[in-house]
């Protein structure tokens, strides 16, 4: 375990004048606090940052907190994330739940994951930091992206590790098991269609909001339902190598369109079933139309 125990004594509240691994309170969006437990950088929206110092102090990281917190769900992906009730008084109103959150602990990808695993060389922003604010400049310019509500950044050498919490988007699946997992929603052509159509209008709005997105494929898009009887929307993951800036050109469209639809194929060679091409049809005209007012983002 990369945990470690800490009193709580060992926190300090941040002031802007404060600097915590290279950090003040003023890199932080609005709305969020960052306090030291030791040597980790703690941050998370203001409402519940006392509770995440408390349950670090007992666990020894975010991560570990949410792996033996009763009930948590275990995600497939990179490791295990875990799907938890928020910490009692981490609500904005204390006396209310703060709901559920998925909780994360980054890991490599790639070549280097072999030697480094979980290992982050402390040069340059720190990785949970700008997803951080990656996700809350997507979510001011509609886009809707699970609210990052905590994270936590364990320095160890010239490495460092990392965890991060966000709030579960209730209801749903990823893009890939809506299509080929085996529950109802994945076997209801018209769900399937839906789906699709969720996921090229997201790429639509991404490039209106200008939110460059380097690796966006079928496990980084949530499906959820919609407000009432409305169809269903999509929700973007794991934005800490996305670029926030101007509505992207024709080229970086086609860039993430391509992207995607070569995750799409590699699913249908790993589960032999290919999409038909009205599904594809579906994708590619939800992509091709004037992107919606994609309305609150929170979630």
């Amino acid at each position: 375990m990369y945990g470690f125990r800490l009193p709580v004594s060992g926190f300090r509240q941040s002031t802007p004048d404060v600097i915590l691994t290279g950090v003040t309170a003023n890199d932080l969006p609005e709305g969020y606090a960052a306090a030291r437990a030791g040597d980790a950088l703690v941050v998370a929206r203001e409402s519940a940052l006392g509770a995440v110092l408390r349950e670090i102090a007992q666990h020894g990281s975010l991560h570990a907190w949410a792996a033996a917190r009763p009930g948590a769900r275990a995600m497939a992906g990179r490791g295990t994330a875990w799907a938890v009730d928020a910490p009692a008084g981490a609500g904005h109103d204390r006396a209310e739940p703060a709901g559920r959150w998925v909780v994360r602990h980054y890991r490599r990808g790639g070549a280097v994951a072999r030697w480094l695993r979980d290992r982050y060389l402390r040069l340059g922003p720190l990785r949970p930091l700008r997803e951080l604010r990656a996700s809350a400049a997507a979510r001011a310019r509609g886009v809707r992206t699970p609210e990052v509500v905590a994270l936590a950044v364990y320095p160890s050498g010239i490495y460092y590790r990392a965890d991060l919490a966000t709030a579960e988007v209730p209801g749903a699946t990823d893009l890939a098991e809506s299509l080929w997992a085996e529950h109802p929603a994945a076997a209801d052509p018209s769900a399937r269609l839906a789906a699709l159509a969720a996921a090229g209008t997201l790429l639509r709005q991404l490039a209106d909001a200008g939110v460059a997105h380097p690796d966006l494929n079928a496990k980084n898009i949530l499906i959820a339902a919609g407000t009432g009887a409305g169809a269903p929307v999509a929700y973007v993951l794991d934005l800490d190598g996305c670029e926030v800036g101007e509505p992207l050109s024709w080229k970086r469209q086609r860039e993430a369109q391509a992207r995607l639809e070569r995750s799409l194929r590699k699913w249908e060679r790993l589960t032999r079933r290919p999409l038909p091409p009205a599904e594809w049809q579906a994708l590619r005209q939800a992509l091709e139309a004037p992107a919606p007012d994609a309305g609150s983002s929170r979630g």
